[in-house]
């Protein structure tokens, strides 16, 4: 829901803005609302602080209204003046200067028109389709309306395609394999149940995956993805983002660029693989637990940080200086010719972890290449390339330890 002055009846330019979603909860006949405001001050209405010297712009009451758009409709349900939902509003100041208005219009609400009359009309509104309610923020300036916005299905428990602003938006796929799109804007995109894919665009956007087999392309910025509660392939996109899960089936997921931390689940054997940047990669979420599974952890170019779980985790650093940690299980260490670089094992365990040296041909003798240090072992890849085994005497390495390839 887009709201502007030009909704307004008459129309005036404002240059408040808004965006906003409802969700309608069919089964406890309940609408959540958040909202999105920016050019308005809340603060002398909620008892804070003005955010400016002038009053013109100071909210008097916000509600919603019962009328299809470009026609003025009584109050439904008020936020302030009057006051209707106490139990559930929350306004809130942002960093950047906008408000966030929220809440939960109930049965129980003492709101002007019960939330059953409007029912129908939110249970069954075709996606896409207008329902006649609209939202409006009233000023000192513009008493009759600063802002309103009409509410439009976008989403059912269908398969839709939910496609959002080049603002701020926040976007429900809820039930049906959805195709979720945010565009620009720092958007808040949740799949919900069923197969989706989520493309958040640019922006720093935060997506919530949701039940299903879902594909995400994070897009530009950096991006948080949770959930993951199916077999997940999730692509970070250009940016510094945060990725974490913890389900009991295996993902893919992909950091792509940018100095990402991506942190897998306890329960299943995950792939991962950092892409360009400096890199964190944690196998699990709780590295105390007993029990993981095996995971493939790559970390591709850049100065990478790895740990594995306590399974017998597959670990490549790849290109660039790179610190790799197996922790519990028989791990291997994979180290290529093509991908050069000066890494470092933490924790090697002789009794069961391996080195795989692949590209260096069949008479590379690892054992005859290795050399004490101050820290610990260092095996000589040649060309400047080396492995420090951190803590190890030379001694203490045997063939078992390595696996050469042609």
């Amino acid at each position: 829901m887009v709201l502007e002055g030009t909704q307004e009846v008459p129309p005036n330019s404002s240059t408040a803005s808004g965006l906003g979603t409802v969700i309608f909860d069919s089964t406890e006949i309940a609408a959540s609302y958040t909202f999105r405001i920016e050019g308005v001050d809340y603060g002398p209405i909620t008892g804070g602080s003005a955010q400016t010297p002038s009053t013109s712009d100071d909210v008097i009451s916000t509600h919603f209204h019962n009328q299809v758009r470009g026609v003025n409709g009584p109050v439904v349900f008020g936020q302030i003046n009057p006051a209707q939902d106490d139990d559930d509003l929350s306004i809130a100041l942002n960093t950047d200067g906008s408000w966030t208005v929220s809440g939960r219009w109930e049965t129980t609400d003492p709101a002007s028109v019960p939330i059953t009359d409007f029912a129908d009309e939110f249970g069954s509104a075709p996606v896409g389709s207008e329902i006649p309610i609209y939202f409006n923020v009233h000023t000192n300036q513009n008493q009759g309306g600063e802002i309103r916005g009409q509410l439009i299905a976008i989403a059912d428990d269908n398969d839709n395609v939910v496609v959002g602003t080049p603002g701020d938006d926040f976007l429900p796929g809820l039930g049906g394999n959805d195709i979720i799109r945010g565009l620009a804007g720092n958007d808040r995109l949740e799949g919900g149940d069923g197969d989706d894919i989520i493309r958040g665009g640019q922006g720093n956007d935060n997506i919530n995956t949701g039940a299903g087999n879902d594909l995400v392309f994070g897009g530009q910025g950096n991006d948080t993805v949770v959930g993951m509660a199916g077999m997940d392939t999730v692509f970070g996109g250009a940016g510094d983002d945060f990725i974490a899960w913890n389900d009991p089936t295996g993902d893919i997921v992909f950091g792509d660029a940018g100095n990402d931390t991506l942190r897998g689940g306890d329960v299943a054997a995950d792939t991962i693989f950092g892409g360009n940047g400096d890199d964190l990669i944690r196998a699990v979420a709780n590295q105390q637990l007993a029990d993981h599974a095996p995971d493939r952890l790559f970390g591709d170019r850049g100065n990478d940080t790895i740990f594995g779980g306590n399974a017998g985790d597959t670990i490549e650093g790849g290109a660039d200086d790179d610190n790799l940690a197996g922790f519990g299980g028989a791990d291997q260490f994979i180290f290529r010719e093509t991908e050069p670089g000066s890494d470092t094992i933490t924790d090697f365990d002789v009794t069961q972890d391996v080195a795989v040296l692949e590209g260096f041909g069949a008479d590379f003798d690892p054992l005859d290449n290795l050399s004490a240090s101050a820290s610990g072992t260092t095996l000589d890849l040649g060309e400047g390339n080396q492995v420090l085994f951190l803590g190890l005497l030379p001694t203490e390495l045997n063939a078992a330890n390595f696996l050469v390839t042609a």
